[in-house]
């Protein structure tokens, strides 16, 4: 279990780690992506941009190395509630967004696709933030 434990760990934060990279490589082509969601305007929508890839990182980080590793558990668990509402509410407001998750979408998203991605990944990072850890 111990194992299995540390894979989950290092998968859900290396998916993090992944996707804040490559917009991080990119912010100009991910500050499209946010834009194509119509909810912020800039600067904001620049600072999300900036900011958000960052977050994504040292948070996946957190988790994998298991520094801080509940912090980056909330921190992540909380961005995909709320990427969950926006994508949830974009598709209410019949908007054609461009996710950006994984670096620049060239192509509109499929929002079922999305919500059932999110709600993967929200499933599994409740479970591993709800997980004692046995460190100690």
């Amino acid at each position: 279990m111990k194992i299995l434990k540390k894979l989950l760990h290092l998968v859900f934060g290396g998916v993090f780690v992944y996707a804040g990279v490559l917009k991080a490589w990119n912010p100009q082509v991910f500050l499209d992506d946010v834009h194509s969601f119509d909810l912020l305007g800039d600067p904001w929508a620049a600072w999300l941009a900036m900011g958000l890839p960052w977050l994504e990182i040292f948070a996946g980080l957190a988790v994998i190395t298991g520094v801080l590793r509940r912090g980056g558990l909330l921190v992540l668990n909380g961005a995909l509630v709320v990427f969950l509402a926006v994508i949830a509410l974009s598709w209410y407001r019949g908007i054609d967004i461009r996710c950006g998750c994984f670096g620049s979408a060239e192509a509109s998203s499929n929002y079922i696709e999305l919500i059932v991605r999110d709600v993967f990944l929200l499933v599994l990072g409740l479970w591993l933030f709800l997980l004692r850890d046995t460190r100690r």
